[in-house]
C-alpha cells in the first residue's frame, strides 16, 4: 500500500460519526445515522477532503454490542457509497474480536480500519504486536494505528516502526502522547511512512509537522468549517488557519471541557445537542451517558453562536 496513495485519502478533519440512538428505546438508528452521513458528505467530508470514522469512541462504540458495531459500520459504508473515506474503530480488548470487525469491515467497503492496543490488561509491546500482527493479516485494507496511552499501553518508536515495516497495509498513525517530546519525535520519525492524523489540541503544530489531519468532532456539527481549516493550513496559510483554529475549534474544545465537568463524562454528550443545532440528527444518550437539560443545550447554543456556526 502505497503511503502517497494513502495519503491523498486519510486526510483533513476526520469525524467519528455520531451513533444516534431512538427516543425511549434507545435503539440504534440507522436511518438517521445514514443521513447524517449523507449530509456530512454534501457539506464537505468528500473523499479527499475528509474521513468518517464508523462506531468510534465518539460513536459510543464501548455502549454498543458487536452486532450493533457491524450494523453502525455497514450503514456508515453504504451511506457512504465511496464518496467519502470511511474507517473503522476494529478496538476490542479481545483479539478474536478486533479480526472479526476488521474482516467485517472489509467486506462491507471500508477504506480501512482504526486499531488500538487492547486494554483492561495492560498489555506489553509483545502482546502489541501480536494483537495487531492478527488483525493486520486478516485485511488487506488500510490500518491506522491509534496510539492510546490513556489505555495503559504505550508504543514505542521502535515497534511503530516494526509495524510499518512488516505489515503494507498498516500505514496511517492517530497520533498523540502525554509528552511533547515523545509528540515531536513521533512527527519526526514517522511523518514519511505514515499518514498521520493528529488527535493532540495543537492542531497547528502537527500541520507544521507533517500531519495529514486532525480529529475533531465539530465536523459533526460544522463540517465544512472543518474541510475548509485544513485545506487552508494544507495550502500554507499557517497564520490565518492558526488565527481561526483559536477563535473556533479552541472555543469548541473548551466546550467539550465544559461538557465533562459539568454533565459527565463521554465523548457524545456535547456533539449531539450541537449536531442538532446545525441540522443533524442527535439524540439522548444511552446511560451511563447522559442526555443534555434545556439550560445545557441553551449555553451549547450561546457558543455555536459565538463561534459562528450555522445554527438552524
Amino acid at each position: 500500500m502505497e503511503i502517497s496513495e494513502v495519503r491523498k485519502y486519510v486526510r483533513g478533519p476526520l469525524a467519528p460519526v455520531l451513533t444516534v440512538y431512538k427516543p425511549g428505546s434507545l435503539e440504534v438508528d440507522l436511518d438517521a445515522i445514514q443521513e447524517n452521513v449523507d449530509q456530512q458528505i454534501r457539506r464537505g467530508m468528500a473523499r479527499g477532503k475528509g474521513v468518517l470514522l464508523a462506531a468510534g469512541a465518539g460513536g459510543d462504540f464501548a455502549l454498543l454490542t458487536v452486532e450493533e458495531r457491524k450494523a453502525v459500520i455497514k450503514a456508515v459504508a453504504d451511506a457512504a457509497g465511496g464518496r467519502a473515506t470511511v474507517l473503522a474503530c476494529a478496538q476490542s480488548p479481545l483479539t478474536s474480536e478486533a479480526v472479526a470487525l476488521a474482516v467485517w469491515s472489509q467486506k462491507v467497503g471500508c477504506y480501512g480500519i482504526q486499531l488500538s492496543p487492547t486494554w483492561y490488561y495492560p498489555p506489553n509491546e509483545a502482546q502489541i504486536y501480536d494483537h495487531f500482527t492478527a488483525v493486520a493479516t486478516s485485511i488487506d485494507i488500510c490500518v491506522m494505528v491509534y496510539h492510546t496511552p490513556w489505555l495503559d499501553s504505550h508504543m514505542s518508536m521502535a515497534l511503530l516502526n516494526r509495524l510499518w515495516a512488516d505489515f503494507p497495509n498498516v500505514r496511517s498513525l492517530k497520533w498523540s502522547s502525554f509528552s511533547e517530546h515523545e509528540t515531536m519525535e513521533g512527527y519526526i520519525e514517522l511523518a514519511a511512512k505514515y499518514a498521520i492524523i493528529d488527535n493532540g489540541s495543537a492542531v497547528p503544530h502537527g500541520a507544521l509537522l507533517g500531519a495529514t489531519g486532525f480529529v475533531t468532532h465539530l465536523a459533526n456539527v460544522w463540517p465544512e468549517h472543518e474541510v475548509d481549516l485544513w485545506d487552508r493550513f494544507a495550502a500554507g496559510d499557517l497564520a490565518g488557519a492558526t488565527a481561526e483554529f483559536i477563535a473556533v475549534n479552541w472555543v469548541w474544545r473548551q466546550l467539550r471541557g465544559w461538557a465533562g465537568q459539568t454533565a459527565g463524562g463521554g465523548e457524545s454528550i456535547v456533539v449531539k445537542p450541537a449536531a442538532e443545532l446545525t441540522g443533524f440528527h442527535g439524540g439522548p444518550s444511552r446511560p451511563p451517558m447522559v442526555t443534555f437539560s434545556a439550560a445545557q443545550r441553551a449555553h451549547v447554543r450561546e457558543v455555536l453562536q459565538k463561534i459562528g456556526a450555522p445554527l438552524v
